[in-house]
C-alpha cells in the first residue's frame, strides 16, 4: 500500500510539473516559478494530493548537491579573471552592502543576530536561473549589462560557500558569532585547500583512466554522479554542508577538459531532483499568510525590491557604469533567488531559523521573484527616460559598392569567416553578403566588406557585381538558401564558378546535379580546405596558399624547413607577440613583423581576453557562448589589423583567456615558441616590488626568451645598437657559477639580432676580482699580490670572452650567417651596475641579458640580475633563458 502510494505521488508531481513548467515558461515567468507553483498546488497548502512534504523534501535535497556541483563545474578560473573587476570588486561590493544592510533592518525588527546575519546575506543573492534565463532567452548576456550581471551573479554563486560553511557554526549556540565567523573562513580555506590538493593527486587521473573504457560509457556517469555524491559525503562528514562539497568537486573539474562529459551525464538528474525539489519548497510555502499578514508580506516584497535595486544602481553608477545600464543591471538583479530557498531551509532545519520568520521569508522570496519579468519588462524604457535617451535608432548599413574581378562569400559565419580573413591576408578583392544585420553591423565596424543582402536573390547578386566577379562561394547557415543560390546564379550567370559548402555527402550530390564547380561535405572536409581551393581558384600561388592556411598534418614541418638548405636560417623560428591594452597596436605589429622578417621566422599575434570591451554581443545565451563570441571578435580584429601589413609573411592570430603570464607559458610550450615579445608594462611601486607585475611573473615562469618593449626603432623598425651583458658569478669560498651555458646562448641571440638587422653589437663582459679588499687589508688567508691576482682575473676574464666569440663565431658562420666584428668592453665592477651603465652610456636602443632558473624564495627577497637591469634602463630589454630551464606552470598536455 505504501509502495502505491510513493507512486501515486510521483505521477502527482511528474503531471503537475508538465503541466505547469511550459505554461509559466510561456508566460515569461520562468521554470522556477512554474515548480514552486505546482508544488503549491498539490502540496497541503493546495489541493492536497501530497501529505508527505519531508519525505520528498530530503530526496530533493540532492537535486541542491547536483545544483552547486554544475555551478563549480562553471566556475573555469579564466573565465573569472577575465572578469575579476567586475565579479570580485562590483560583486563583492554588492554581497557585502546589501547583506550588511538588510542585517541591519532585520536586527531593527528584534530578530536574533544569528538569524539577522543568515537573513540579510540570503536575501542578497539574486536568481542565477532567473537572470541567466532572461539574458539567454533575450541574447543580451553579451549587452554590457548582461555582462554586468553575469559578473554579480558568479560573485554571488561563489558567495553561497562560506554562507554554507558559517550555518552549521551558527547553530552551535556556545560560540561568539565573530569567532563563527573566523571559524567559518577557516574552515571554507582548509576544506578548498584539502580538496584540491586531493583533486589535483588522485581526480584528474582516475577521470583519464575511467575515460579510456569506451566500450562501458556508462562507467564515466557512474563516476560523475560517484564524484559528486562523495564530495557532498565528505563535507558532510567534516561537519559543513553536502551542497559545499559538491560546489568544490565541481570546481576542481572546472578546466578539466572532461568537464563538458560530465555536465552532460549528471544534467538529467540535476534537472530532475532540481525541480522536485523546488516543488518541495513550494509545498512548505504557506500562502494563507497573504491573507493574515497581507500587508507584512507586501511591505517585505516591496521594500527589498526597492532596497536591493538602489543599491545596485548605486555600485553600479559609483564603478563607471551608464545610467541605462544601471537601471537594467538593478532591476533584473533585485528579487531574492534560489539559493534563499536553500539557506532558510536548511537554517530553519538546524534551528538557526524559527518556522515563522522561514514562511514570511519563503512567501517573499516566491513573490519577488515572480515580480521581476515586469520589472524586467519595464528596465529598458525606464532606463531610456531617466538617461533622457530617445529610442535607439536601427544601425546604419553601408551599401554594396560596385566591384570587378572579385570573390563574393555568401554568409558570414562559421565557415564565411575564416574564408573572408583568408582571402584578406591574401590580398584579393571580396565581398560577403550577410542576411544577419546584427553580424553586418559588427563587421563593418571591424572595416571587413560585408553588407547586408540575401545572396539567393538576384537583384541582390546583380548589386554585388555578379556579372563581372571571379567567383561566388555559398557558406550560408541554411541549406535552403545555398541551394537557392545556386539556382539562382545558374540560371542568371551561367559561366560565373561558384563554390558552396555542404553538411554531408547526400547534399554535396545534390549541389553537383545543379551545377557548383566544387562543393566539400564538411563530414569529410572543413572550411580551411574550401579556403585553400578557393584561393588556389583565383589564382594564389600554392606555396602561398599553404602559409595562409593552418591546416595540413606537416604545417609545423613545412614552417620550419620552407627555406633551401643553402638559404638556411639561424635565429628565432616561431615569435609569438602579446597585444596589451594601451598600446600603439599598429607600431609594435610592424616592428614585430620586421623582426620576424629578419630572422625569417613565423609570427603569431595573439591578446589575452579582458572585460574591457565596448563591443556588445547580441543574441548571446550562455557564458560559454559569450566567451567564444568575445574570442571571435578579438580574432577578427586582429586579422583586420594584420590584413593592413605589406609583409610575406606567415601571420597567425589568436586570443588567450586566463592569467597573461601563465596562459602565455601555455602558448609558448604547447607551440613550442622560441621567442616571446611584448610591451613592457613596468611600475616600480610597492605592489610590483612585493608581488610582481605581469612583465616579472613572465620572465620567472617562461621558458624562453622574452623581449620587453620600451621602445621602438624608428621605420624600417631596426635595431642601430645592440648590447649584450655577460659576467661571472663568484660562490662563497672561490668556486664560480657555471655560466658558460647562459652567456653562450646572450652572444648567440644578440648576435642574431645584430647580424640580420646590420646592428652595431656591443658586448659587456663585467667582472670583479673578488676578494681583492680583503688581500689588499690583510684579512686574506690567500697570500696573494693583490695587483697580480687583479691582473690574472683580469686575463683570464679576456681569455673566456675570446674562446666564447671565437667558438660563437665559427657555429655561426656555418649556419650562413656572416662573420660580425663586434665591439667589446671588458670592464671591472659589479655586474648589474656597470652592464646598466655601459648600455646607458653606449645608448643602446636593445640590451640582451641572461636570466637563470628561478631560485625559490630568493625572487620574493632579491631581484635577479635580469629584473634588476629592466628595472634601470629605460630601452628595450631580451631577456635570454638557459636550454634547461623548467617552467614552473603545469602545462596540461592532454
Amino acid at each position: 500500500m505504501t509502495e502505491t502510494h510513493f507512486i501515486v505521488d510521483i505521477l502527482v508531481l511528474l503531471a503537475a510539473a508538465v503541466v505547469a513548467v511550459p505554461l509559466f515558461q510561456r508566460l515569461g515567468l520562468g521554470a522556477v516559478l512554474g515548480f514552486l507553483v505546482a508544488g503549491t498546488l498539490v502540496g497541503p497548502w493546495g489541493l492536497g494530493y501530497i501529505e508527505a512534504v519531508d519525505e520528498i523534501r530530503h530526496l530533493a535535497e540532492f537535486g541542491v548537491v547536483f545544483l552547486l556541483f554544475v555551478i563549480g563545474i562553471e566556475m573555469k578560473p579564466s573565465r573569472l579573471w577575465v572578469m575579476r573587476r567586475s565579479v570580485f570588486g562590483l560583486g563583492t561590493a554588492q554581497v557585502l552592502l546589501t547583506g550588511t544592510v538588510i542585517t541591519l533592518v532585520a536586527l531593527a525588527f528584534e530578530m536574533p543576530t544569528r538569524s539577522a546575519l543568515i537573513v540579510g546575506f540570503g536575501l542578497a543573492l539574486s536568481s542565477t536561473a532567473f537572470g541567466l534565463q532572461i539574458l539567454s532567452d533575450k541574447g543580451q548576456l553579451g549587452t554590457a549589462y548582461g555582462r554586468t550581471s553575469f559578473a554579480i551573479l558568479l560573485l554571488q554563486d561563489l558567495a553561497i560557500v562560506p554562507l554554507m560553511a558559517l550555518l552549521p557554526l551558527l547553530a552551535q549556540r556556545d560560540l561568539p558569532i565573530p569567532e563563527d565567523v573566523e571559524l567559518a573562513a577557516l574552515e571554507s580555506v582548509a576544506i578548498i585547500v584539502g580538496v584540491f590538493v586531493l583533486g589535483r593527486l588522485l581526480l584528474r587521473p582516475a577521470l583519464q583512466i575511467v575515460a579510456r573504457n569506451r566500450r562501458n560509457p556508462e562507467i564515466f556517469t557512474a563516476t560523475g554522479i560517484l564524484l559528486v555524491l562523495g564530495a557532498a559525503w565528505l563535507t558532510d562528514w567534516a561537519g559543513l554542508s553536502m551542497a559545499l562539497g559538491a560546489f568544490l568537486g565541481g570546481l576542481l573539474l572546472a578546466d578539466s577538459h572532461y568537464r563538458h562529459q560530465i555536465m552532460a551525464d549528471i544534467q538529467p538528474f540535476r534537472g530532475l531532483l532540481l525541480g522536485l525539489f523546488f516543488m518541495s519548497v513550494g509545498m512548505s510555502i504557506n500562502f494563507g499568510l497573504l491573507g493574515e499578514q497581507g500587508f507584512l508580506v507586501a511591505g517585505m516584497v516591496g521594500g527589498l525590491l526597492l532596497l536591493k535595486a538602489m543599491i545596485l544602481w548605486a555600485l553600479c553608477r559609483v564603478t563607471g557604469r551608464s545610467n541605462t545600464e544601471s537601471m537594467q543591471v538593478a532591476l533584473l538583479l533585485a528579487q531574492a533567488g534560489e539559493f534563499g530557498f536553500i539557506l532558510f531551509g536548511l537554517a530553519n532545519m538546524l534551528g538557526v531559523l524559527d518556522d515563522e520568520h522561514f514562511q514570511l521569508l519563503l512567501v517573499t522570496i516566491a513573490l519577488s521573484m515572480a515580480a521581476t519579468p515586469l520589472l524586467t519588462k519595464l528596465s529598458e524604457s525606464l532606463g531610456r527616460t531617466l538617461a533622457g535617451a530617445s529610442p535607439a535608432a536601427p544601425p546604419s548599413i553601408k551599401p554594396i559598392p560596385a566591384s570587378r574581378d572579385h570573390v563574393i562569400v555568401a554568409g558570414f559565419g562559421r565557415i564565411g569567416r575564416p574564408l573572408a580573413r583568408s582571402l584578406a591576408k591574401a590580398k584579393l578583392p571580396y565581398l560577403v553578403l550577410e542576411i544577419d544585420p546584427e553580424r553586418v553591423t559588427r563587421a563593418q565596424a571591424l572595416d571587413y566588406p560585408v553588407f547586408f543582402g540575401d545572396a539567393s536573390r538576384i537583384e541582390i547578386l546583380r548589386a554585388a557585381g555578379a556579372a563581372h566577379a571571379s567567383m561566388v562561394v555559398f557558406a550560408m547557415d541554411r541549406m535552403e538558401s545555398i541551394g537557392q543560390g545556386v539556382v539562382t546564379v545558374r540560371e542568371a550567370f551561367p559561366g560565373l564558378p561558384v563554390y558552396a559548402r555542404a553538411w554531408d555527402a547526400r547534399m554535396a550530390k545534390r549541389l553537383a546535379t545543379l551545377g557548383v564547380t566544387f562543393t566539400v561535405p564538411e563530414t569529410l572536409a572543413s572550411g580551411q580546405q574550401l579556403s585553400r581551393v578557393v584561393l588556389q581558384a583565383s589564382g594564389v600561388p600554392e606555396e602561398i596558399t599553404a602559409r595562409l592556411i593552418e591546416d595540413s598534418q606537416d604545417w609545423k614541418h613545412q614552417k620550419l624547413t620552407k627555406f633551401s638548405a643553402a638559404d638556411k636560417r639561424a635565429g628565432y623560428r616561431d615569435i609569438l607577440l602579446v597585444m596589451t591594452p594601451g598600446i600603439d597596436e599598429k607600431t609594435i605589429l610592424e616592428y614585430a613583423a620586421a623582426l620576424a622578417e629578419d630572422c625569417r621566422a613565423a609570427l603569431t599575434v595573439a591578446e589575452i581576453l579582458t572585460e574591457a570591451s565596448t563591443i556588445v554581443e547580441e543574441n548571446v545565451s550562455s557564458p560559454d557562448e559569450l566567451e567564444q563570441q568575445m574570442k571571435e571578435d578579438r580574432c577578427i580584429r586582429l586579422d583586420a589589423l594584420v590584413a593592413g601589413l605589406n609583409v610575406e609573411l606567415d601571420i597567425q592570430t589568436k586570443v588567450l583567456v586566463g592569467r597573461p603570464h601563465e596562459e602565455i607559458v601555455r602558448e609558448v610550450v604547447t607551440n613550442e615558441r622560441d621567442l616571446v615579445l611584448k610591451a613592457a608594462e613596468g611600475g616600480n611601486g610597492l605592489k610590483e616590488r612585493l608581488f610582481g607585475d605581469n612583465d616579472f611573473r613572465l620572465l620567472r615562469a617562461c621558458p624562453c626568451s622574452v623581449l620587453l618593449v620600451r621602445t621602438i626603432p624608428p621605420k624600417p623598425y631596426r635595431h642601430r645598437r645592440v648590447c649584450a651583458g655577460v659576467y661571472q658569478d663568484e660562490n662563497p669560498g672561490g668556486r664560480r657559477d657555471n655560466r658558460y651555458a647562459i652567456n653562450r646562448r646572450i652572444l648567440e641571440q644578440a648576435t642574431w639580432i645584430a647580424t640580420s638587422q646590420f646592428a652595431e653589437l656591443h658586448i659587456v663582459h663585467a667582472w670583479d676580482a673578488y676578494g681583492e679588499q680583503d688581500m689588499r687589508s690583510g684579512r686574506s688567508y690567500l697570500h696573494f699580490d693583490a695587483d697580480n691576482y687583479v691582473a690574472s682575473e683580469h686575463q683570464r676574464n679576456r681569455l673566456a670572452l675570446k674562446t666564447c666569440l671565437s667558438e660563437l663565431r665559427e657555429s655561426m658562420d656555418s649556419g650562413g650567417l656572416p662573420l660580425f666584428e663586434p665591439v667589446c668592453h671588458l670592464v671591472k665592477g659589479n655586474h648589474r651596475d656597470e652592464i646598466t651603465k655601459v648600455a646607458t652610456e653606449l645608448e643602446a636602443d636593445l640590451v640582451v641579458v641572461g636570466d637563470l632558473a628561478s631560485s625559490g624564495m630568493t625572487h620574493l627577497i632579491v631581484d635577479s640580475t635580469a629584473e634588476a637591469i629592466i628595472r634601470q634602463l629605460n630601452c628595450s630589454v631580451l631577456v635570454v633563458k638557459p636550454p634547461n630551464f623548467v617552467t614552473p606552470i603545469v602545462v596540461d598536455e592532454n
